[in-house]
C-alpha cells in the first residue's frame, strides 16, 4: 500500500478517530498510532464531511509521524449503523472430479456478492460460513481438494449506500484512498470471542461512545447485528447536566466512580464554565450513572432477544469498547441480561484500528482474504507496550495531533 511496506487501519468512531500503522513484514507490531477527538460524527454517522475529514487527517498525521512513513491507503472501520447481515448460498460446477483452485473459490465469492439486495444498499463484505464439496462439508479453505461441485454458505454484509459514501468521501477528503470499509464489531468478533464462543453461540457488545453494537455469533460466524444509537457519551452528558459540571469533569468522574458504592459522601467538581467549584453528592452521581446504564442494558437485552430468539447462548455476552471499562458493569450486566458476562479489559480505544491494520498487512502480503480463514484458527495479537503508547498519546495530545488544516 505504500512504497516502504507500511499499511494502516482507521477506526472512525463517534467519540474518536484512531489510526494505526503497521509493517507488512511485521503485522503484529504497531509502528505508529494516532488519535483525535471525532468531528462531524453523530451516533456513528458522518453528519459533517469536512469536520470528519479534519479529524481523520489529524489522527493519520500523528500515526504517520510516529511510524516515519507515508500513508496513502487505509482500511476503514465504523460502528455498523445501518448494517444488515444476509445469509446466502451459491454453488458452481467444477467438472468431473477436478481439483478446486483459488479461481473457483473467487468465482463462488463473486456469485455471492452479486446476490440481489434492496435498492440503496451496498455489499461491504462476504464472510464464508461453510464450504461443501459434492455436498460434504469442508473445514476451512477447500482449495486443493477434488470434486465435481463446490457450494458455499456465506454471510453478506450490506450497508446504506449513502452512509458509506459519506464516510468514504470524508476519508478521501483527508488525502487518503479507501481500500475497504468494514464493520468494527465483525472484525472484533474474530479477535475477542474464543472459538468455542463463536461456535456454540455468544453475543459481542461493542460499548462505544455514541453507539453500542450488539453482534450475535454462532456456528463460527456472525449471524446478525444491531446498533443501538446510545453509548458512553450519553452517560457523561447526563452526569454533566445532573450535577452541573463540565463534560471533562463528568467523564473523569464516570471513570473513577462507575457503578461501585463510595465511602465518601461528597465530591468537589468544577462548574460548567470551570470558573468555580461546587460540592456534589456521590450518591446522586452514582444514581445518574446507574440510571443511564440500566437503560442501555435494557436496550441490549431487547437486541439480544431480537437477534437470537430462543437461543441458550452458552458463550454468554462479551463486552468490549470504552464503555465496557465502567467499574461494576460486569455484575450489573450479568444480573440484567441473565447471562454470563465477560469484559475485555485491554485498552479498547486502539483495538479495532489495530486489527484493521493487521488485516491490511495480511492482504498486502498476499496471504489471501481473511474471510477465507473461517474455521482456520483464531487471530491473537500481542498488546505489550501498546496501551502505554496510547496513554502517552492521549496525555500529550488531548486534542489530537493538532495538525493545521
Amino acid at each position: 500500500m505504500t512504497a516502504r511496506g507500511f499499511v494502516a487501519g482507521l477506526d472512525v468512531g463517534t467519540s474518536s478517530v484512531v489510526a494505526v500503522v503497521t509493517r507488512v513484514a511485521d503485522p503484529e507490531r504497531v509502528a505508529g498510532m494516532g488519535w483525535c477527538p471525532s468531528l462531524g460524527m453523530r451516533k456513528g454517522i458522518v453528519v459533517d464531511m469536512e469536520g470528519a475529514a479534519q479529524a481523520v487527517r489529524r489522527a493519520v498525521e500523528m500515526a504517520r509521524e510516529a511510524a516515519g512513513c507515508r500513508i496513502g491507503t487505509v482500511n476503514v472501520g465504523f460502528s455498523g449503523h445501518g448494517v444488515n447481515i444476509l445469509t446466502r448460498h451459491a454453488d458452481i460446477t467444477i467438472g468431473n472430479n477436478k481439483k478446486i483452485t483459488a479461481g473457483d473459490i473467487s468465482t463462488l465469492m463473486q456469485l455471492i456478492r452479486q446476490v440481489e439486495i434492496p435498492a440503496g444498499r451496498r455489499v461491504l463484505q462476504v464472510i464464508p460460513v461453510e464450504f461443501k464439496v459434492d455436498g460434504l462439508p469442508v473445514r476451512g479453505n477447500p482449495a486443493g481438494r477434488t470434486g465435481s461441485r463446490l457450494s458455499l454458505e456465506a454471510r453478506v454484509i450490506t450497508a446504506d449506500s449513502q452512509m458509506v459514501e459519506q464516510l468514504v468521501t470524508s476519508v478521501e477528503n483527508a488525502g487518503l484512498r479507501v481500500k475497504e470499509v468494514v464493520v468494527n464489531s465483525l472484525v472484533l468478533a474474530r479477535e475477542v470471542l474464543t472459538t468455542v464462543e463463536r461456535e456454540l453461540g455468544a453475543v459481542l457488545v461493542d460499548f462505544g461512545g455514541g453507539t453500542t453494537a450488539v453482534t450475535f455469533c454462532k456456528g463460527g460466524a456472525p449471524v446478525d447485528l444491531f446498533v443501538i444509537p446510545v453509548g458512553g457519551q450519553h452517560i457523561t452528558s447526563d452526569l454533566a447536566i445532573g450535577v452541573r459540571t463540565s463534560l471533562e469533569a463528568a467523564e473523569r468522574m464516570k471513570k473513577e466512580i462507575g457503578l461501585l458504592p463510595q465511602e465518601a459522601k461528597w465530591v468537589e467538581l468544577p462548574t460548567m464554565d470551570g470558573r468555580a467549584s461546587r460540592r456534589a453528592s456521590l450518591a446522586l452521581v452514582r444514581q445518574i450513572i446507574e440510571s443511564r446504564v440500566l437503560e442501555i442494558l435494557d436496550l441490549i437485552k431487547q437486541s439480544i432477544y431480537r437477534l437470537a430468539p430462543g437461543e441458550a447462548l452458552p458463550g454468554g455476552v462479551v463486552f468490549t469498547g470504552g464503555g465496557s471499562l465502567l467499574k461494576g458493569l460486569p455484575d450489573l450486566a450479568s444480573r440484567i441480561l441473565q447471562l454470563p458476562v465477560r469484559v475485555i479489559t485491554e485498552e479498547p480505544d486502539y483495538q479495532a484500528a489495530r486489527l484493521l491494520a493487521r488485516r491490511a498487512a495480511m492482504e498486502a502480503a498476499g496471504q489471501g482474504e481473511q474471510e477465507l480463514a473461517v474455521a482456520a484458527g483464531d487471530f491473537r495479537l500481542g498488546t505489550r507496550g501498546v496501551k502505554q503508547i496510547f496513554e502517552y498519546i492521549r496525555r500529550g495530545y488531548p486534542r489530537g495531533s493538532g495538525l493545521k488544516s
